[in-house]
């Protein structure tokens, strides 16, 4: 089974690690990365891609994954986690009382991180 995961991360090396990480542990996986979150709206909106998973970022430039989410019509098409090297917690909670979101985690992405990100999105695969 081959996962399909979206990333809306201004940092290229970021998403690259995430990769990077998946490919350690064995997963196979297609990734459709957005550097700009605007990017990303406006492909979610003419598109309906099916992707199994969400990672998002909070701080980037032109618009939060605050903002993002705001503007977001997800209509429960797949679960959202927020991944971001907040350590505010009021982000966590705003993160958990918000209803898009699935869950929260602090970078770097990492094989228990990710463990229990496939375990809230109901995903079963094989890790290495």
């Amino acid at each position: 089974m081959s996962i399909k995961i979206l990333q809306v991360d201004d940092d290229y090396i970021n998403n690259m690690a995430n990769e990077r990480l998946l490919k350690k542990l064995g997963i196979a996986f297609e990734s459709k990365n957005f550097l700009d979150p605007t990017e990303a709206l406006d492909y979610l909106g003419k598109e309906t891609p099916e992707f199994d998973l969400m990672l998002l970022d909070i701080n980037m430039p032109r618009l939060t994954g605050w903002e993002f989410l705001d503007q977001f019509e997800n209509g429960g098409r797949f679960p959202i986690f927020m991944l971001t090297s907040s350590l505010d917690p009021g982000d966590e909670r705003r993160a958990k009382e918000h209803p898009l979101l699935t869950g929260f985690f602090v970078k770097p992405l990492t094989k228990d991180s990710f463990t229990k990100i496939l375990q809230l999105a109901n995903i079963q695969v094989e890790l290495t």
